[in-house]
């Protein structure tokens, strides 16, 4: 059970009176109370998020949070932030997408947390995994805290692997030994497509993850230089060019599409996300063994962008600002933590939470394809969102210039040249 410490009561709450009681027959002052509104997506993780809340208010009974009932999606949360922020009706927290924090940052709505008492020294005496604190940075400043992790991993048919002659049990830890395992399995079985790579996520999600696994960046750090077309971004592609020739350039299915054939065992490996492996492995069940592993390392600085959620602090009064990153804080805990990885598809990040065998030790051994996701958590890095306006135009283009790698229409060194050129055309460089 989560104990309540005096340290963690008064971390940051110099404007709040918790009180203790009468003591010695005396009346007792009135508790003082701040109210903070919560705005959050998606609406599959609303009981979630209500849930935590609730747990928080039991530990704080001196700030009273308003959860705004979830729209359906991230992106539409952006937008009306943004749209409240025109009338001055801004949410005091926000729970949100890691790659929708670039907007919201660039428009200087979010406050770093820095400002009040994040570091990752702090973080991590909550709880959190070392190098987790990453998911929530941006531009190297830290403006959103972890609550749930989806990363992107490997799912894969145990017999098709085993069939190719690979053991079953020990993926491929390298992109060239996996490139060499899907083109066997597609060559085994012409029928069977022996890799698919998901492109079509939000945000280039997989294919920002595939050219940071290389130690690849997409811009410099001052978001002035491109970099993606670099010698790493090119091998990025070509691995892209590979899934096209082990079977996926004959089938350019959508997302869905591409996941509904690999749980009816029509895909050897798909590189998918790991909140799609619960649904994934029901599908699958009575099937085939589904398996899952973390992708490839091709670097030594190799890293990988989380999804997921993350809270962020937007308010800018003194007091709303303590109490909201008091419920960050909370959110990061053992209790919140537990909540996250039982009722949602996203991993729990906090190390305490997943040990202990009472709150997610269990559970987690229950699903060892989650693991997957746990073994990346040290190595998160920003989902990184480009800045300006175009943003948003900039991820569809690429996006079909990886389709069109991915259906064999344009080689590697074509498409990035292209995307090269109108990316730069986007951006005003």
């Amino acid at each position: 059970m989560f104990k309540l410490t005096r340290r963690y009561l008064l971390a940051g709450s110099s404007s709040l009176l918790l009180t203790t009681g009468p003591r010695d027959g005396a009346i007792s002052a009135p508790v003082q109370t701040i109210t903070i509104k919560v705005a959050a997506a998606p609406s599959i993780y609303q009981q979630a998020f209500a849930s935590v809340i609730e747990a928080f208010k039991q530990h704080h009974p001196s700030v009273v949070v308003e959860l705004i009932p979830a729209v359906r999606e991230d992106e539409e949360l952006v937008q009306r932030t943004l749209r409240s922020a025109i009338v001055g009706d801004l949410p005091d927290v926000l729970f949100i997408s890691p790659n929708l924090m670039r907007l919201l940052v660039d428009r200087k709505l979010a406050i770093p947390l820095e400002e009040v008492g994040a570091t990752a020294a702090s973080l991590q005496s909550l709880g959190l995994i070392p190098g987790a604190e990453g998911m929530g940075q941006v531009v190297g400043r830290q403006y959103g805290t972890p609550l749930g992790v989806s990363t992107p991993v490997i799912a894969y048919n145990a017999e098709l692997v085993r069939k190719a002659g690979a053991d079953s049990d020990h993926f491929p830890n390298t992109w060239p030994e996996t490139i060499s395992l899907i083109s066997r399995i597609h060559q085994s079985d012409p029928g069977i497509v022996g890799g698919f790579f998901e492109y079509d996520n939000t945000g280039n999600w997989t294919y920002k993850a595939l050219v940071a696994t290389l130690g690849g960046r997409m811009m410099s750090p001052d978001d002035k230089v491109i970099l993606f077309d670099d010698p790493k971004g090119l091998e990025a592609l070509r691995v892209l060019r590979a899934f096209a020739r082990a079977g996926q350039g004959a089938v350019d299915m959508t997302r869905d599409q591409a996941r509904q054939a690999f749980s009816a065992g029509r895909i050897g490996v798909l590189v998918t996300s790991s909140g799609a492996l619960p649904g994934l492995e029901r599908q699958a069940n009575g099937v085939f063994t589904l398996n899952a592993a973390p992708l490839p390392l091709g670097s030594e600085d190799g890293k990988v962008p989380a999804a997921g959620t993350v809270a962020m602090i937007l308010t800018k009064d003194d007091g709303k600002r303590r109490a909201a990153w008091q419920l960050l804080q909370f959110a990061l805990g053992v209790e919140a933590q537990t909540i996250i990885g039982r009722q949602t598809g996203l991993v729990s990040v906090n190390r305490r939470a997943l040990e202990d065998p009472d709150r997610l030790g269990s559970y987690m051994k229950d699903r060892p394809n989650q693991g997957a996701a746990v073994t990346q958590l040290s190595r998160l890095t920003e989902w990184y969102a480009f800045p300006g306006e175009n943003s948003i135009r900039i991820s569809d283009t690429i996006k079909r210039h990886l389709q069109a790698v991915l259906t064999l229409k344009r080689t590697p060194e074509e498409a990035l040249a292209s995307m090269r050129t109108e990316v730069g055309a986007l951006l005003g460089t």
